[in-house]
């Protein structure tokens, strides 16, 4: 986080009825306010002169120049007083009032107090500055280094009682609440989202509520249920009540046979097609909810190679690269991003060498680098080595362990087995969409009772074999540990909405009170 001197500027808060937005004077000593667009301070009110006013600095103090005072429709006054020369002290709230009409206020400009207290700390107390900027810039109060995200991406104002979040038009927007918006009120527990950053406002600070690590994924009780177009009154379940957690960072393989839902049940957990019934979350936030807010966030890689085979390596990423990052970047820093990415897929002097010249393994690595280049928490990838040979294989199970090693959550969809070592955890689906078991690799064939992989595929086609591994994961110390755990984070309601069917009913389970608690400060 860059910590930079507070500057000596004015914080003007312009209220137009119940719309407001401010202005940063930054270097600036003039400030123009008038209906015109070559204002500094637009209002747009056909009693307000092309240029109403001028607010300029003088000897260290402000004032307010009535630039037309022989105009009759429109008057200022200060504090509520009719001034009484021209030009006149900004020592209080300027208000812009139709002529003759005392209940008329056409607009406010208030300065903001200028706060620069200076504490120690590691997270940000919005209280203790006028104007908190975040964004890329080396500039800003809160850094986020990140292609997406622009050099001042946001900011947020603390008038002394409140505080006020506006976008400094940024390319990817800024959302609160999943709403992207251009200014705002904050309230305790709004979720600020940009590219790869979230945030929770809570008691005026900005709680971090992505973790470094990567993104931490809860599965909640989800099902996928499709009509049946053989039968109009039929409906089929592809993924059948599944649970289970991902931890930040981790790498975890979905696995299962034909028709198991591994791609469904990967789809419903980056919402590409959602679930039907059940939650999903994100760092404990709802996903499906919030989803607009993620996009920076999360990476897709699917089965099918979707790029331009005719140009080089380095060419098809420098050009998805402009389509996703900030148009201020210099060609130097977008291609700084293309050489990292290069270097994390392993394709270092591949870089001018045709795609359609490449071996199969090389062109999924360079699909991986086109969802690195916007620095995701979380990748999703669809039969990442489908059609490779084992050695391929290999190396590219071991770059997706790398991946996740450097604060990404990794998941994949894949038919080899072979090196399912490199997973921190395997999920095995059965017939039905059903979850049998969840954990680590090495435990897997003294769960099933088999010593090879193609006996536990050929068991799994059996639904009644496949309902007793069910059973015997929701029977499991690991599953009532994670209903506990969903049960204090989101509630006895929602964690237990298909655990009222099994008989079995909590009670309790509340929101966290302090979202100090659930989150961390910066």
């Amino acid at each position: 986080m860059a910590r930079v001197p507070e500057k000596n500027n004015l914080i003007l808060k312009i209220q137009e009825g119940e719309l407001f937005k401010f202005f940063d004077t930054e270097n600036r000593e003039r400030v123009t306010v008038g209906s015109q667009r070559i204002c500094d301070i637009v209002i747009k009110s056909p009693a307000i002169s092309s240029l109403q006013a001028l607010i300029y600095k003088e000897n260290g103090l402000w004032f307010v120049k009535n630039m037309t005072p022989e105009d009759s429709r429109c008057e200022l006054l200060i504090s509520g007083k009719k001034p009484k020369k021209n030009p006149f002290r900004l020592d209080g709230e300027l208000s812009l009032r139709r002529f003759g009409d005392k209940k008329t206020v056409i607009a406010e400009i208030a300065p903001v107090k200028n706060i620069s207290r200076r504490h120690d700390k590691k997270h940000i107390d919005l209280t203790e500055r006028t104007i908190t900027v975040v964004g890329s810039g080396e500039s800003c109060d809160v850094r986020v280094n990140n292609p997406m995200v622009d050099e001042k991406h946001f900011f947020i104002v603390y008038d002394g009682g409140r505080c006020f979040i506006e976008d400094c038009r940024s390319l990817n927007g800024t959302y609160v609440n999943n709403k992207k918006i251009k200014r705002a009120l904050l309230n305790d527990y709004d979720r600020i989202s940009i590219p790869s950053a979230a945030y929770v406002f809570f008691n005026n600070k900005l709680l971090f509520s992505t973790s470094p690590a990567g993104i931490q994924i809860d599965v909640m009780h989800i099902s996928k249920e499709v009509p049946d177009k053989y039968s109009k009154n039929k409906k089929i379940m592809l993924v059948n009540d599944v649970s289970f957690r991902i931890d930040a960072g981790a790498f975890v393989a979905i696995v299962g046979g034909s028709g198991a839902g591994k791609s469904t049940t990967l789809d419903c957990i980056n919402g590409t097609r959602p679930a039907t019934d059940g939650k999903i979350f994100y760092d404990t936030n709802d996903y499906y909810e919030n989803i607009n807010s993620y996009k920076g966030v999360v990476g897709n890689v699917p089965q099918k190679d979707v790029m331009h085979e005719d140009l080089t390596v380095e060419d098809a990423l420098y050009y998805t690269a402009l389509l996703r990052m900030r148009s201020t970047m210099k060609k130097q820093e977008v291609m700084e991003w293309v050489y990292k990415a290069i270097e994390d897929v392993k394709l270092q002097g591949k870089e001018h060498i045709k795609i359609s010249s490449l071996s199969g393994g090389q062109k999924k690595r360079v699909s991986i680098a086109m969802e690195l280049l916007s620095d995701p928490k979380v990748i999703f990838l669809d039969e990442p080595t489908s059609g490779l040979s084992p050695d391929l294989d290999l190396k590219m199970m071991a770059l997706l362990k790398e991946l996740s090693n450097k604060g990404r959550t990794i998941v994949i969809v894949t038919h080899a087995m072979e090196n399912l070592d490199k997973c921190d955890k395997v999920a095995f689906l059965g017939t039905g969409g059903r979850l049998c078991f969840y954990g680590k690799q090495a435990e897997v064939f003294k769960y099933f009772g088999k010593n090879s992989y193609s006996r536990i595929f050929a068991s799994l086609t059996d639904e009644t074999v496949c309902k007793t591994f069910e059973e015997r994961y929701k029977s499991s110390e690991y599953y009532k540990e994670l209903m506990q755990s969903y049960h204090k984070l989101y509630g006895a309601e929602k964690a237990n909405v298909r655990q009222k069917k099994d008989s079995e009913k909590r009670s309790g389970g509340a929101k966290t009170e302090n979202a100090e608690d659930s989150y961390e400060e910066i």
